[in-house]
């Protein structure tokens, strides 16, 4: 009987022994992440701790020091933004996390001594105590912390594709207003010239002051409409220096080429994104990961109505010097609960996840289809603003100059016919950039890159 009291208590706790010190996750998950990343956008990020220094620090001066281009722009912003290296802490707080929940809590030590009134020795009682039902119930806890920490690792995923989007967004914005600063100041010289000549003309006596008036009037105009797009260049510029990660003495360091890229070629149907959707987005994937930790979760709680027992082994000295030891057993007797409770809330909260998958899937099609149907519209309105209302305000101004010239029309006439084929070249500037703001909007829509043949 001492020897199978014994060989139980062992068991008990080699068993605590083996299966406490397994360590589930032994990397970060930082590879899995860096390897998807670089699967869905070509581009590797790479995890630090304190401000980038040594190589991190080269590569990102390098990559300032040519013109920063989408590409470059995106691998500045994986290596230097803070917050991006906030997020992928999160990994190894979910490591932890695992590790910390896939442990056996340590076995508890007690003692008693008590010293007899009359003679004889005291009488010392020691114990050694490990939960029996947790020793059990652990590989169950570590498969679930085990699936707990690849749903972190997809939301995490999921965090930095969102925030490609933001970047891309950021820099089409940026392109654009250096393209209408470009614009404007070739208005304001050419108004500039106007008004000289007009001003030259007045001298003369070949125009009106109404007519001097008119080409004054609208070199102002030129100069203010400048500087509103200035401005929003500057802001622009800022949005984009934030998300890098640079330092307000990196903005006037780098510099975007001056005109955004040219329509592609065509746009993915909205049948093939969706189904690209539904493959691809990583929330979806840690939606359902979710449900596979509730289920897991549920399997545990199931074991758990199993009584909390408690084994540990004591040896006592009794006062007339005999030594005595033995197992002891501590066993909850579950009247009052049962852990119904407990399992009844997994399993609210596994039919909450299912709605919330099922709602989520919803939610990804209708997000798709909206983005398809923008990036649709917004190439429609740059076609017709490039293939026929510029070249018709062209033509009208064109016209309208040798109208002028022969002086069948006046000055102010001109000049709004003149004001209308520079505020379509606006309009045709601005649908260009929220033609490539939906296109990224709707690769954060997929959950990566859109599918080949879509252009670039």
């Amino acid at each position: 009987m001492r020897h199978s009291a014994r060989a139980f208590i062992g068991v008990v706790f080699s068993a605590g022994l083996v299966f406490g010190c397994a360590i589930i996750p032994r990397q970060t998950g930082l590879p899995e992440v860096v390897k998807t990343i670089e699967q869905r956008t070509g581009v590797r990020i790479q995890q630090y701790t304190g401000a980038p220094t040594g190589l991190v620090a080269e590569r990102i001066h390098d990559l300032l020091r040519e013109e920063l281009t989408l590409d470059r722009a995106v691998q500045i912003a994986l290596l230097n933004n803070r917050s991006l290296q906030a997020t992928l802490e999160a990994l190894g707080i979910a490591r932890a996390d695992a590790i910390q929940v896939s442990l056996l809590s340590n076995p508890v030590f007690s003692g008693h001594a008590r010293v007899p009134e009359d003679e004889g020795k005291t009488n010392l009682e020691l114990a050694l105590a490990q939960s029996v039902v947790e020793t059990l119930l652990l590989p169950l806890r570590q498969r679930v912390a085990r699936a707990q920490f690849e749903q972190i690792k997809l939301q995490v995923t999921d965090a930095i594709l969102r925030f490609l989007a933001e970047v891309k967004t950021t820099y089409y914005a940026v392109q654009a207003t250096e393209q209408l600063v470009t614009m404007r100041g070739t208005v304001l010289q050419a108004a500039e010239a106007a008004a000289e000549l007009a001003q030259r003309q007045y001298d003369a006596g070949n125009i009106r002051d109404f007519d001097l008036a008119t080409e004054q009037a609208a070199a102002e105009e030129a100069q203010t409409e400048l500087i509103h797009a200035q401005t929003e260049r500057i802001a622009a510029r800022e949005a984009l220096t934030k998300i890098l990660g640079l330092s307000h003495s990196d903005t006037g360091t780098w510099w975007v080429a001056t005109v955004l890229p040219a329509l592609p070629v065509h746009d993915p149907s909205v049948e093939e994104l969706e189904m690209l959707a539904m493959r691809e987005r990583l929330d979806l994937a840690a939606a359902r990961q979710e449900l596979e930790v509730l289920q897991r979760g549920l399997t545990a709680a199931r074991f758990g109505m199993l009584p909390a027992t408690v084994a540990a082994i004591n040896t006592e000295t009794e006062p007339d010097g005999d030594r005595v030891t033995g197992p002891m057993w501590d066993v909850e007797v579950p009247i009052f609960d049962w852990g119904q409770a407990r399992r009844g809330r997994l399993k609210a909260q596994l039919r909450q996840s299912q709605h919330r998958l099922a709602a989520l899937e919803v939610a990804v099609r209708s997000e798709v289809r909206i983005a398809s149907h923008r990036l649709a519209a917004q190439r429609q309105l740059v076609e017709r603003y490039q293939d026929r209302l510029l070249p018709l305000r062209r033509q009208i101004v064109a016209s309208s100059q040798r109208h002028f010239n022969y002086m069948l029309i006046g000055a102010f006439q001109l000049l709004q016919l003149k004001q209308q084929e520079i505020a379509a070249q606006q309009a045709s500037i601005e649908a260009l950039r929220d033609y490539w703001m939906a296109r990224a909007e709707l690769e954060r829509a997929v959950g990566g890159r859109l599918p080949e043949g879509g252009g670039s």
